[in-house]
């Protein structure tokens, strides 16, 4: 073939080329507009139906309607506004469910759990980080869900919590010990010693140091449960900009890269946890990975659940009841009255002491500030449904706003007073027999409520034994002024950074603290080790 044959060819090639993209581009012109207003009659069309809520705009829906720093609070003032427990907002073209009502909530994800137990459809959580296969969080309501919260369970469930106790127990003496000695550092130490449970259960290591790089890149990771808030991402909205090349649109490549990081590292750490002498999560999980087809990804989630939700739930829980103590201190009076004389001061409080007054403070904690304060990742109908003459579409999501639901003046008469004699008098009704929904509803309830409230409840009774929990001073030895809504923005909420003094009760505690202390550290030296492996590692 002669050049000029070929340079015609390669014009009329690129010619035709050029023509296809102009056509294309010509078509796209035209149906994206009409592809957009069709979606939008639809979607008013469907908002006649449902629950009442803010008018949405085309392709984008509510988007900018929804504030970008703590929407709950507007979820909360819209359900008022509309006269509605339940509100509706719009994800582009899609719905979501906002619920501000414990009763209410309850009809759709516990009573209706065989039809609200699926998860919506989630661009971020779900398709970018590969949840919808991988995570039990994400996971649809389905086969590879229940063996997930089966392997789980096995671990933290009810049953299974009980033999934690004992070094649970030893960690909460070196936390008493660290609240002594390093009172500035309270929060940290209270990571450590959150992290060192999980992380003994997970991998059969505890974790020994402050600030441990493990335990900061598992509080990293639960930041991705920020990506449920509505509001927070555009791809949710208009999920088409998740497939957008990264030299448009990076953010999507960002993500997914992140992700699988993440995931290699968790995945790495279970490995090394598998080596170790003492029985533990990973062990179980790559044992069990030939037997039922888990996947590499399925182990580093399971285990970075375990690890990330326990850090965090666990610690800032802690946190929040120190807060409490400090700004309510007649609280904290009447548990020492009920520990001393249960417990007297000669001995720290055990598992097996009856302690009704402590025992409602981290109830109350837990209902007070609830950490999950949009009760974690939303539920979805697996069919329509008809709720109160209102139709709910198959895979809507469903949230339940709980900072509203706990804070309803029916339900929790003067909502931010501290008051844990709430659940001792058990004259106020609710929907279950707990009285609050910190660990979320129905079938996917959190699975590690029964570690966190057995660890909540022995470091509440051994801390208010051991020390008078009193506000920080300022520079001039004054008190300084704290404040109870002085929260961070995220949907695992925790107090901003706050002074406190936490003062030993007497000098035969502080003996008692100490002696107990090093016991512990021996009967835990059977778990000690520590991961060499970081992010870079992998």
């Amino acid at each position: 073939m002669s050049p000029l044959i070929e340079q015609i060819g390669l014009f009329d090639s690129l010619s035709s080329t050029r023509n296809l993209i102009l056509l294309a581009l010509s078509l796209s012109a035209a149906i994206l507009p009409a592809w957009i207003l069709l979606e939008y009659a639809k979607v008013l069309r469907l908002r006649r139906l449902m629950p009442p809520g803010p008018f949405p705009l085309p392709l984008v829906g509510n988007f900018f309607d929804i504030p970008k720093v703590k929407p709950w609070h507007k979820f909360e003032e819209w359900s008022k506004q509309y006269k509605d427990p339940l509100i509706t907002l719009w994800n582009g073209h899609r719905p979501i469910i906002v619920c501000n009502d414990c009763w209410t909530i309850s009809d759709l994800l516990e009573k209706r759990a065989n039809i609200y137990s699926g998860r919506p459809h989630m661009v971020v959580m779900g398709d970018m980080i590969n949840g919808t296969k991988n995570n039990q969080v994400a996971l649809g309501y389905d086969d590879s869900w229940r063996t997930h919260r089966r392997l789980t369970h096995a671990v933290v469930g009810s049953q299974a919590v009980r033999s934690h106790r004992s070094f649970q127990g030893n960690e909460t003496k070196v936390l008493l010990k660290d609240l002594l000695e390093t009172p500035n550092d309270y929060v940290m130490a209270i990571e450590r010693y959150s992290c060192s449970v999980v992380s003994i259960i997970g991998w059969g290591r505890r974790i020994e140091k402050m600030n441990d790089y493990v335990a900061q890149t598992a509080l990293s990771f639960m930041e991705v449960v920020d990506m449920v808030v509505p509001g927070v991402y555009l791809m949710e909205a208009v999920p088409w900009l998740a497939k957008l090349p990264p030299w448009i649109y990076p953010l999507p490549t960002i993500i997914r890269q992140s992700s699988l990081h993440l995931q290699r590292y968790f995945y790495a750490l279970s490995k090394e946890g598998a080596e170790a002498p003492q029985t533990n999560f990973a062990q179980r999980l790559l044992a069990e990975q030939q037997k039922i087809g888990l996947r590499d990804a399925e182990i580093a989630s399971l285990t970075a659940n375990l690890i990330g939700g326990g850090v965090d739930t666990t610690s800032s829980s802690m946190i929040s009841f120190i807060l409490a103590m400090c700004v309510f201190p007649e609280a904290q009076k009447k548990a020492q009255e009920e520990i001393d004389l249960v417990v007297g001061q000669d001995r720290m409080p055990d598992w097996d002491d009856s302690l009704p007054y402590c025992a409602a403070i981290a109830e109350e904690v837990l209902r007070w500030r609830t950490v999950t304060v949009l009760g974690g990742i939303p539920h979805a109908p697996i069919q329509d449904d008809e709720y109160r003459g209102y139709f709910i579409p198959k895979g809507t999501s469903i949230t339940g706003n709980v900072w509203a639901i706990h804070r309803h003046p029916r339900d929790f008469p003067e909502p931010d007073v501290f008051r844990p004699e709430r659940f001792l008098d058990q004259k106020q009704p609710y929907p279950n027999k707990k009285g609050h929904n910190a660990f979320g509803w129905g079938r996917r309830q959190c699975s590690g409520q029964p570690l966190a409230e057995q660890g909540l409840g022995i470091v509440v009774a051994r801390m208010l034994w051991a020390f008078n929990i009193q506000t920080g001073l300022d520079e001039k030895g004054q008190e300084v002024k704290l404040d109870i809504f002085a929260y961070t923005p995220s949907e695992n909420m925790r107090p901003k950074p706050f002074k406190a003094r936490f003062i030993p009760r007497s000098p035969q505690i502080v003996d008692t603290i100490r002696h107990s202390a090093e016991v512990a550290k021996r009967e835990l030296a059977v778990y000690d080790s520590e991961s060499k492996l970081t992010l870079a590692d992998v």
